[in-house]
């Protein structure tokens, strides 16, 4: 039953002074950011720890006010002090500040019955907040994969301008629809696993964690045989396409006078890209190719 704020304020204001001083614990259990509905119709719920000290048992008695508004609500399950209210939101209202009241009698030390009352405000200094968001990730397809793997996530409210973080790093995302997008696993070390957030306009939303699993490069050839002043092609491969920003390899080897190659990128949303080696001061050792979230991969070098 919808009571004016006001009236119900100055109601309960004796006894929330003279009982400023009760041990009352509210938790609260409405999600600061909620899922919009088609019915727009919102739970708010909260427990309550009272003082058990002549309290009469079953008198507690809660309310809700929302918006300015004040509402009875319902005792939840068979617990006398978890209470709920099924709320539904005026049309174009997306936030609720909200904060609890919660009643009960008590038998005082001369035999009377008397009312307590006590405001979650008090307890937490200021009202709670809850906005509506109608644009959240549901799922991952998978938990996962390797990097360059495109994984699906589904949800509600996709718009062009969300975008993937996995681990703090932006991910290649493709939005295809309001309830379907994917992304690019970004180049992160393998082995670990990253937390997945979807970046919106309005902040960062948890889309769960993902875990990258080592994957391979593939180079053609698979030894280098070059002459002094001669140059060839190296080509390197990965199983899936470059992520955002492309895949940088670091080449290293043992013979840095007898190797002369350029910085090594394969271009973003591509799977391999072709390196010209030059011979230098004759010798032989090794070139070791690392990609973050790959496998190593040695390739013997000779240059006469």
């Amino acid at each position: 039953m919808k009571i004016k704020a006001i009236r119900n304020s100055l109601l309960l204001l004796g006894t929330l002074v003279a009982f400023a001083g009760c041990n009352t614990t509210f938790q609260d259990y409405t999600p600061d950011r909620i899922p919009q509905n088609p019915s727009g119709i919102y739970t708010f719920s909260f427990t309550a720890d009272l003082p058990v000290s002549n309290r009469v048992e079953g008198s507690e008695r809660a309310q809700i006010v929302i918006n300015n508004e004040t509402f009875d609500m319902v005792p939840t399950g068979s617990d006398d002090m978890s209470f709920s209210f099924d709320y539904k939101m005026p049309p174009g209202v997306t936030e609720a500040r909200y904060y609890y009241i919660v009643s009960w009698e008590y038998r005082s030390a001369g035999g009377k019955i008397k009312t307590a009352s006590r405001y979650s405000t008090i307890e937490h200094e200021k009202v709670y907040q809850a906005r509506l968001i109608n644009r959240y990730p549901i799922q991952l397809v998978n938990d996962r994969g390797p990097s360059g793997a495109s994984i699906p996530i589904v949800g509600n409210g996709f718009t062009s301008q969300d975008v993937v973080v996995v681990g703090g790093a932006e991910a290649l995302t493709t939005v295809h629809s309001a309830n379907s997008l994917e992304f690019i696993v970004p180049a992160l070390p393998a082995g670990k696993t990253y937390s997945v957030s979807l970046r919106t306009g309005r902040g960062d939303l948890s889309a769960g964690h993902f875990k990258i699993d080592e994957a391979n490069l593939r180079i053609q050839p698979t030894s280098i045989y070059l002459n002094s002043g001669d140059t060839d092609f190296l080509i390197i491969e990965t199983e899936n396409i470059a992520p955002l920003g492309g895949l940088y390899v670091d080449a290293q080897t043992d013979i840095p006078q007898s190797i002369v190659m350029p910085e090594i990128i394969i271009p973003e949303g591509a799977r391999s890209v072709n390196v010209n080696v030059t011979g230098g001061a004759p010798g032989s050792g090794v070139l070791v190719l690392t990609v973050p979230g790959y496998g190593p991969i040695e390739v013997p070098v000779t240059v006469n």
